[in-house]
């Protein structure tokens, strides 16, 4: 068997390294670029199809787009790599699919795209005016309208501008710009409403939104149309990929002729083209005799069309002295284009006699008329006679800034009867001292013999604590005081249980309650601390122990050191 020479495996290896060099310089050379449109005529916004193809297995990030963003719009390509073996060869091609359209008329360039070391060549792309036929056929298919329900009023009155959309095309990121107008307070009502409509056969989705305006200065007011504004999706049948092109259109802009206040006018300026004034009374006023102390509320709603809820009027009545009146916060609401407002006063007779509840005027001036108009809820007279209980008085008049604080009644003087015929009561007198007597004597002798241990449980039964009712009354006013509740306050606060505290104590937490009233209720309402309030409400919960334990304390130590003799 011959072997070969060191010199021979040289002179073969040579060859087998040229032989692969060979290989792989033919290779590179075979992969080429290509780039290929599906029609190079195109309108505007016309979509189509653009591919660009080599003929190797190489990474899909290796193509660049960027260089189309200029004059094109074009979608997320779609990218294919496939292999084959014929007859011997074996084959590579990676392909990029993407949708394209121009953005604008004139003569434009695909340019070449470079992957590795080879690239392809550029494309001319010639952009025209769509047709009228072939317009109808690209254009969007949505439409935007607005409609203003008034376009002459008053500085103040509100009026409503709706806004509908209909969308029959496939769209991404929408959003709908706000009009916009010097002068002018735009707010949008409520949320969107989304529906169906066949408009011509075809069916579209129909959003609507509404605004409120209310001009602050008179004049003529332009008011910009609302801006609608999304990304139109599209792309065609066998492209591989969709594309975004951007979209907004406007509504018409309209011009406001907003009217000044006439100088003529009285009174807090309302400019609606309808205000009702109702109110009830809870207890119904059935009877015209009230109690003093005897709570009447006094409901009042108030609803006016198309003034927004910043413009509603301070309802202020000129109530008598001799009452006193609560007013809760006013609770406001929207509906069929009115904006109401519902004030609950609870009034308080606070004296005897004759009392009148005034009714309540407001102005207003009518814009259908142009006339100043007057809306008017009576009042009432009532006789307020002393309570049921006879230890009644009446209550102090103060000033209004001030909250009534609570009044001290003195107990009248007890009745003297004078009894002719005693008969067998001095008998039963008699017996009851003495067996009372005999009682004390008893308890005295064995509270001698176990002097600490009697003080210790006189001390225990002395222990004042908090009712369980108590611990969830004051649980109730914290909750209130958090939450403002100022009559559930005042209520919750009448009902403890006064012997359970001390003196000094219910005078520092009715002094921070006349505060709290005061701040919600005086004349001039105030800012007002909840939290003086809040700690002596925890101290009463806290401060019973500590308390205790002090008077435990307080009468053992005297028990222990009774008897003997200072020291000096």
């Amino acid at each position: 068997m011959k072997h070969s020479t060191p010199s021979q495996l040289r002179h073969w290896m040579t060859h087998f390294v040229i032989a692969i060099a060979s290989l792989i310089a033919f290779s590179a050379q075979a992969a080429q670029v290509e780039a290929t449109v599906s029609k190079n005529i195109v309108a505007v916004n016309e979509v189509f199809q653009l591919e660009i193809s080599i003929d190797s297995n190489v990474n899909p990030d290796s193509l660049a787009l960027s260089a189309l963003d200029k004059d094109f719009t074009y979608g997320r390509p779609s990218v294919s790599s496939n292999s084959s073996y014929i007859n011997g060869v074996v084959s590579r091609t990676t392909q990029w699919r993407l949708a394209v359209a121009a953005k604008a008329v004139g003569t434009f360039t695909i340019p070449a795209f470079r992957i590795g070391a080879t690239e392809s060549e550029p494309i001319s792309i010639q952009v025209l005016k769509s047709a009228n036929s072939q317009a109808s056929a690209n254009d969007p298919k949505i439409k935007l309208s607005s409609k203003l329900e008034k376009q002459s009023l008053y500085v103040g009155e509100s009026t409503k501008l709706t806004v509908k959309i209909l969308i029959a095309e496939q769209i991404d990121q929408a959003a709908l710009v706000a009009p916009k107008a010097e002068g002018i307070d735009i707010i949008q009502l409520g949320d969107d409403k989304q529906a169906e409509r066949i408009l011509n056969g075809r069916r579209y989705i129909e959003i609507t939104r509404q605004y409120q305006l209310t001009p602050q200065q008179a004049g003529n007011i332009v008011l910009s149309g609302a801006e609608f504004k999304t990304n139109l999706v599209r792309g065609s049948r066998g492209f591989g990929s969709t594309l975004s092109i951007p979209f907004s259109k406007q509504t018409d802009d309209i011009t406001l002729n907003v009217k000044a206040k006439p100088s003529n006018y009285q009174g807090l300026w309302l400019p609606t083209t309808d205000l009702q004034l109702d109110q009830n009374w809870q207890p119904e006023i059935t009877t015209s005799e009230f109690k003093v102390g005897e709570p009447i509320t006094r409901i009042i709603t108030l609803r006016i069309k198309h003034v927004a809820q910043s413009n509603m009027p301070n309802i202020n009545i000129d109530y008598p002295r001799s009452v006193r009146v609560y007013d809760e916060k006013p609770v406001y609401g929207e509906r069929d284009g009115y904006t109401s407002m519902m004030i609950k006063q609870v009034i308080i007779p606070r004296t005897a006699g004759e009392l009148t509840l005034p009714p309540l005027k407001i102005n207003w001036w009518d814009t259908n008329t142009n006339q100043q108009q007057t809306t008017t809820v009576d009042g009432i007279t009532v006789k307020v006679l002393e309570g049921d209980n006879s230890n009644n008085v009446q209550l102090p008049v103060l000033d209004d800034s001030q909250v009534a604080p609570a009044t001290q009644v003195e107990q009248p003087p007890a009745e003297v009867k004078i009894v002719k015929d005693a008969g067998m009561w001095p008998w039963l007198t008699a017996i009851m001292t003495s067996l009372w007597l005999l009682t004390l004597g008893m308890w005295f002798k064995a509270r001698q013999r176990n002097p600490l241990s009697q003080s210790q449980d006189t001390a225990t039964k002395a222990k004042p604590t908090i009712a369980q009712s108590d611990e969830a009354k004051i649980a109730q006013l914290i909750d209130a005081v958090n939450h403002e509740q100022t009559m559930q306050v005042q209520t919750l606060f009448k009902q403890l249980d006064r012997n359970a505290y001390q003196d000094d104590y219910l005078v520092q937490l009715e002094q921070a309650i006349n505060q709290m009233m005061a701040a919600h209720y005086g004349q001039q309402p105030k800012e007002w601390d909840k939290q003086t309030l809040l700690s002596l409400l925890a101290a009463a919960k806290e401060n019973k122990q500590s308390s205790a334990n002090k008077q435990v304390l307080a009468s053992l130590v005297p028990e222990k050191t009774q008897g003997k003799p200072n020291k000096r």
